[in-house]
């Protein structure tokens, strides 16, 4: 396993790790100066996911860019991960633990979407895809950050957690459906300008 993860490194060409960078940049840009605004005025642990649309927006892009190209969603979250220690995003600033998440939900989605974007390629339903990633990415984070903090935090606090995520839940799933939608129609767009190639 190690042997084939080295070669699809290898296989990487500068765009692509260009493209990495850039989408976990533009991603962090809009934490730093939207996504964090919740939990920057509130204190309330969970309540960014009133902010949910613009990460749907960023994160449905991303996998329709990558083209079910391998290890492209998990190095974005990694980067993303690095770059989001100075914010509010799951916590407070420079505490490193709930960040590690991140690069959980980096994992899971890597394999699930690269592995189901042929699927919804060859059916030409990119943009069911596109809506599927948004509302899983919603569904599946807060799941991921409650069991990885559960490790690390008081009970109370996961409760307190926990009750903001089942509140704010609905409009997550609401605003992902947009986001999914809008990051397809972006994907369109800057594929119709040129700069996608079918692989």
């Amino acid at each position: 396993m190690m042997r084939s993860l080295g070669k699809s490194f290898q296989m990487w060409k500068s765009r692509d790790l260009a493209l990495v960078i850039l989408i976990a940049v533009t991603h962090f840009v809009f934490t730093a100066l939207i996504g964090q605004l919740a939990m920057l005025f509130t204190g309330i642990l969970g309540s960014g996911l009133i902010f949910t649309i613009g990460h749907a927006i960023i994160i449905s892009f991303a996998v329709l860019i990558y083209q079910g190209k391998r290890w492209r969603f998990l190095l974005q979250h990694v980067l993303f991960a690095f770059l989001v220690i100075p914010t509010y995003l799951l916590g407070i600033p420079f505490d490193v633990l709930p960040r590690i998440a991140i690069i959980i939900h980096g994992i899971q989605g890597d394999i699930l979407f690269s592995s189901l974007y042929g699927i919804f390629k060859i059916r030409n339903k990119l943009i069911w895809l596109s809506v599927f990633v948004a509302v899983e990415f919603s569904l599946t984070v807060p799941f991921i950050n409650i069991l990885w903090h559960s490790l690390f935090y008081p009970p109370e606090f996961i409760a307190a957690y926990t009750n903001t995520v089942l509140l704010l839940l609905p409009v997550a799933i609401i605003e992902s459906i947009f986001g999914g939608i809008i990051g397809y129609r972006i994907y369109q767009r800057i594929k119709k300008l040129g700069y996608v190639k079918d692989q």
